[in-house]
């Protein structure tokens, strides 16, 4: 059984980065910054201010300072993602096992939830939904439910993907089909596969394409998913094997390419994707040995900026970032000097903002839930270098992190 909750594996908070990358202009020098909180029931979500000047939040005597009233979320909520419009939110909640819908107060708050949507259907039961994704058109939420497994293999809730399509207000309606259960049965692996634990997913940059990442079976499952419906499809291959525990997925916004953050053997696998969805590894010229590349320990989430420069992995168990340039043709990452800083203890979620302006200033923010802080740092666009700002108190078992 997967536990994702106040009390987090040892190995690593699993939950990958579900993060809003804000490039665009903004409207002064203001933005928020928006925090899950695990600490009450149920779930919260709180917003703050964030300066586009120096990129400092909205604190008092170390500690963050709320704008208005945190919104009440469900049971141990974890991701947290904005529409690409950024207009409304949602929050997974993996104890309740539903999503909430949120509007946005003219204050920059989050209104109260507007629903609360289940991720099962009358006829197929889904639970622990830990991952979100949506498409760059806005039309289609994707979530990952890790399912639950006990020795009585008939109360098993297998893994699965629950997808959902976005109407007016972000409302949710559940596609055909949905949840749709995660079977992986095509080589390369076993005959006998374990069952699937879905624990990321990542939307590829071009073409629709889904990718999920299996944490038990060491792979990434790829689909394709219909434009108009937002059904599921297995792209040929469909399984690709990733490494040992697969925690993240990132498709950067440039580039035609899937990367793959590993817990348990901390690395990072790099693939193509092809025209058809299937993914091809980044190997060694005249060889076939799959290009791999170390990174903290345990990482849990990865991000890029907006022009698909850096490319950046969170290490749970590490408590740090580390930094990597990519190559656009490639498709290769390096290290860059000096690559890793340290965070609060045990970060499950970062995410990125600009300053809106051409070549303009970015900070990273973490949210630190073994050290119930933010971590923020400013990224010196010219180098990939990372330089922390002070670290601030946040409520009480941070998870799911925001900007816009």
């Amino acid at each position: 059984m997967s536990m994702r909750s106040g009390c987090l594996r040892c190995v690593a908070a699993l939950w990958p980065l579900i993060f809003l990358l804000s490039c665009g202009g903004s409207s002064g020098k203001s933005a928020f910054l928006y925090l899950v909180s695990q600490g009450t029931a149920p779930g919260t979500v709180s917003a703050y201010s964030l300066s586009l000047k120096n990129g400092t939040l909205g604190s008092k005597n170390g500690a963050l300072t709320e704008i208005g009233k945190g919104a009440s979320a469900g049971t141990q909520p974890t991701a947290l993602l904005f529409d690409p419009t950024q207009t409304f939110a949602y929050v997974a909640n993996t104890g309740s096992d539903d999503i909430s819908t949120f509007t946005i107060n003219k204050d920059g708050s989050l209104a109260s939830a507007q629903a609360s949507t289940p991720i099962a259907s009358a006829t197929t039961k889904a639970t622990r939904p830990v991952a979100l994704a949506i498409d760059p058109g806005g039309h289609f939420l994707f979530v990952a439910n890790e399912g639950i497994f006990l020795n009585d293999r008939a109360q098993d809730i297998p893994g699965s993907v629950s997808i959902f399509s976005i109407g007016s207000g972000g409302a949710l309606t559940p596609v055909s089909g949905s949840p749709f259960v995660l079977q992986e049965t095509s080589p390369p692996l076993p005959s006998s596969p374990n069952q699937p634990l879905p624990e990321a997913l990542a939307v590829s940059n071009q073409g629709n394409f889904l990718y999920v990442a299996d944490r038990t079976n060491g792979s990434v499952v790829g689909f394709s998913f219909d434009a108009t419906s937002g059904a599921l499809a297995p792209v040929p291959g469909q399984t690709f094997l990733a490494g040992n525990s697969p925690s993240a997925v990132l498709s950067p916004p440039a580039g035609n390419f899937l990367y793959v953050a590993n817990a348990g053997s901390s690395d990072i696998y790099e693939f193509s994707i092809n025209a058809d969805g299937s993914l091809s590894p980044i190997t060694t010229a005249g060889t076939s040995t799959q290009i791999t590349i170390s990174t903290g320990v345990g990482p849990t989430a990865l991000l890029s900026d907006p022009n698909a420069k850096y490319l950046f992995a969170l290490a749970n168990q590490g408590s740090q970032i580390t930094g990597y340039t990519m190559n656009h043709v490639t498709g290769l990452l390096t290290a860059v000097a000096n690559a890793s800083v340290s965070t609060g203890a045990n970060p499950v979620a970062f995410a990125i903002r600009s300053d809106g302006s051409t070549n303009g200033d970015f900070w990273l923010f973490t949210s630190n839930f073994g050290g119930n802080s933010v971590s923020t740092f400013k990224l010196t666009y010219s180098t990939g270098a990372l330089n922390p700002l002070p670290q601030l108190t946040a409520p009480l078992a941070p998870y799911g992190i925001g900007v816009r």
